[in-house]
């Protein structure tokens, strides 16, 4: 029987593969994107600096105007935040559309196995934790990096940046719901923008 990591990154590499070898990336059908580039700059930025650049390349690039349009979420935690719903465009046409998705599908290109392994164990270093065995640190490798490849490079990279950076003590490792929360909420405007695309 094969260890858990080996079959689960078994299935991440031959969709990074896939995706890389073709040129076309998930959720885009048809859209050619130049995976390792668009994966080169995302790393280089934090997520809140792609998503206005996106909105800012439309404008100028396209003439396209995306209006965020936000509904309140009232988290059983208590409190509440605005989230984005869904984007109104204006000067969006039938030429422009495919290359405006195409820019937001580039903008949504995950992090390859080794990166999210990279982030994790960095991660996994800089926070609290209790003493794991060494099978268990393989598989909270393996989870935790197979959740981060589900999100834009620049979200996983920022998220794991975040909870090691935490000020609070100690700074507990996180569990995996709350990177995945974490991961959600800093991809949920461009996830919006490409579905509202």
């Amino acid at each position: 029987m094969k260890p858990i990591s080996s079959e689960i990154f078994g299935l991440l590499s031959r969709a990074q593969e896939g995706a890389n070898s073709t040129g076309l990336q998930h959720g885009g059908p048809g859209a050619v994107i130049d995976a390792p580039a668009a994966r080169a700059k995302l790393v280089t930025q934090k997520p809140a600096e792609t998503d206005r650049n996106l909105l800012a390349w439309l404008k100028s690039s396209l003439g396209v105007e995306a209006s965020p349009q936000g509904r309140m979420m009232f988290p059983t935690a208590g409190g509440y935040r605005q989230e984005i719903s869904h984007f109104n465009f204006y000067g969006l046409t039938d030429e422009n559309r495919a290359k405006a998705r195409q820019a937001v599908q580039g903008a949504m290109t995950s992090p390859t196995t080794d990166q999210c392994q990279e982030w994790v164990t960095m991660l996994h270093a800089a926070t609290a934790r209790r003493s794991d065995g060494e099978t268990t640190l393989e598989i909270i490798l393996t989870l935790y990096a197979a959740c981060l490849a589900q999100y834009p490079a620049d979200v996983a990279k920022q998220t794991c940046m975040d909870f090691a950076l935490r000020r609070e003590k100690p700074n507990w490792f996180p569990t995996l719901s709350e990177l995945d929360e974490a991961c959600e909420k800093a991809s949920n405007q461009r996830k919006r923008l490409s579905e509202s695309l």
